[in-house]
């Protein structure tokens, strides 16, 4: 487990219209004005645990350890649903236990894990609907002053977070792989559910052969390249995307609207001959 380094990370779905963010950042700051705060991002989709779960899963091993995470994507916020603080071997997160958080921690291998149940750290009186400000925050902001997660409230199993519903996996039948759209980012590029290193020896494919690719709409080709520019503009392609994920895009062109897929769908890929 490591110290603490002062930095904070926010990942929201507020937005950035209204005042919950900045909100944020000052209860935070009132507690430690030391504190350096990264935004990752706040435009999550409203009520979108997946997303965010993924958004955070891409993000978090890119900052500094030690640093706290603050997530905030809490449709359930007021309910019984528990509010939990995780240490893992290099970070901590605090937010709601809804599978928000699972996928990073999981990833860094979780450590201990409280329920948040402490008043002493929450600002008070705490709202039914604004745990980021009233208890995610100032408990983020304590931890950094070196608080440590036993004073918040008690220990409770890994085994018993909550899990996502995002799942990566990859199926085999004979020639053909089956997987699913994990995310579709602003470029319509469309993330599959599996690890390009994966993929390639499943499918026994390298850099420069063609793959069909076929969903519920549609039957295309595309080429393996390493990057969506190593092919012609509107030519498909198969690549590494930047989180190592098996990726489709469209050289200046959208990929989702190509296929016609939308999150969730599934994808069936096919080696061809070489190109």
């Amino acid at each position: 487990m490591r110290s603490p380094c002062g930095v904070v990370a926010l990942l929201t779905d507020f937005g950035l219209e209204d005042v919950y963010v900045a909100v944020m950042k000052a209860v935070i700051l009132r507690i430690n004005p030391k504190a350096t705060i990264i935004d990752i991002t706040h435009n999550i989709p409203c009520f979108d645990i997946e997303k965010g779960a993924l958004a955070l899963w891409g993000s978090f091993k890119y900052f500094p350890a030690g640093t706290v995470f603050v997530c905030v994507v809490d449709p359930s916020v007021g309910s019984e649903r528990r509010g939990i603080a995780l240490a893992t071997k290099n970070y901590y997160f605090v937010g709601p236990d809804n599978g928000l958080m699972y996928l990073a921690a999981h990833e860094d291998s979780v450590e201990k894990v409280v329920v948040l149940e402490n008043e002493e750290y929450f600002l008070r009186p705490v709202s039914y609907t604004f745990h980021g400000r009233d208890i995610f925050s100032p408990v983020a902001a304590w931890i950094t002053k070196g608080v440590p997660l036993e004073d918040f409230g008690s220990s409770i199993a890994p085994e018993s977070l909550i899990k996502p519903s995002v799942k990566f996996g990859v199926e085999k039948v004979d020639n053909t792989v089956f997987l699913k759209v994990l995310y579709i980012d602003k470029f319509g590029n469309v993330a599959l559910s599996t690890r390009f290193r994966e993929l390639t020896k499943l499918l026994e494919i390298n850099y420069g052969d063609l793959i069909a690719v076929s969903t519920d709409k549609k039957l295309e080709k595309a080429v393996v390249t390493r990057t969506f520019a190593d092919v012609s503009p509107g030519e498909l392609t198969l690549y590494e995307n930047s989180f190592g994920l098996a990726e489709l895009g469209v050289f200046k062109g959208n990929a989702s609207e190509r296929l016609s897929v939308k999150r969730g769908d599934k994808v069936f890929l096919r080696r061809e001959v070489a190109k």
